[in-house]
């Protein structure tokens, strides 16, 4: 058997150390991407075996190959969502790990990109990437996607009218006015303040 089936029929064994032994030996074969499915192959068994840091580097190669993909090979808007995906597990599993801040500036890149067009169904990756950044002490960057999150759950809630999403709303808005402020953006944080408030004075 070639180390693809061998690989593939070892994970669905469970058998994740032998399908990582044989997956490792396919990371320079294969078209491009092929090659973002075994990294991404890679960072599945890894994270079965708890090995985190590890996985953690195979999401960042991941991620780095769906952003190094043409446009004849997929699309610009999807290689950069499922780029997000892979750098949001990345940086997930690198938590504490000395490589964290290097991938983090790659996860705002593309988050930049995905962001591009506003938040807009973007809802759950806007509220990590606010929150992760603020654990970082980049508030500046926390401020903006929390801040532009909520305004798209805020445009959400009121249409449907969902008391939990104005509930979650006001919290986030909360958040990025506490970011803004200790990012320095005073008229940030007075414009997520006056949000807040508006939407508490609904409940």
């Amino acid at each position: 058997m070639s180390d693809l089936t061998e690989a593939i029929a070892a994970e669905a064994l469970g058998d994740f150390a032998g399908a990582l032994e044989h997956y490792s030996r396919l990371t320079e074969s294969g078209s491009p991407l092929d090659r973002v499915g075994i990294f991404q192959a890679l960072a599945r068994c890894a994270e079965k075996l708890g090995r985190l840091k590890d996985a953690g580097g195979w999401r960042r190669k991941a991620g780095q190959a769906y952003r190094a993909l043409r446009d004849e090979e997929m699309k610009a808007d999807e290689r950069d969502y499922l780029a997000l995906v892979e750098y949001r597990n990345a940086v997930q599993d690198l938590h504490g790990d000395a490589s964290l801040p290097a991938v983090a500036k790659e996860y705002s890149a593309v988050l930049k990109d995905n962001f591009s067009a506003g938040a807009e169904g973007l809802t759950h990756e806007g509220l990590f990437a606010g929150f992760f950044f603020r654990a970082l002490g980049d508030h500046l960057t926390a401020a903006k996607y929390l801040f532009d999150t909520a305004e798209a759950m805020s445009e959400q809630a009121s249409t449907t009218g969902d008391a939990a999403l104005r509930d979650s709303t006001i919290e986030t808005y909360e958040k990025a006015m506490d970011s803004a402020a200790k990012a320095g953006r005073a008229d940030v944080a007075r414009v997520a303040q006056m949000r807040a408030y508006d939407l508490k004075q609904k409940t």
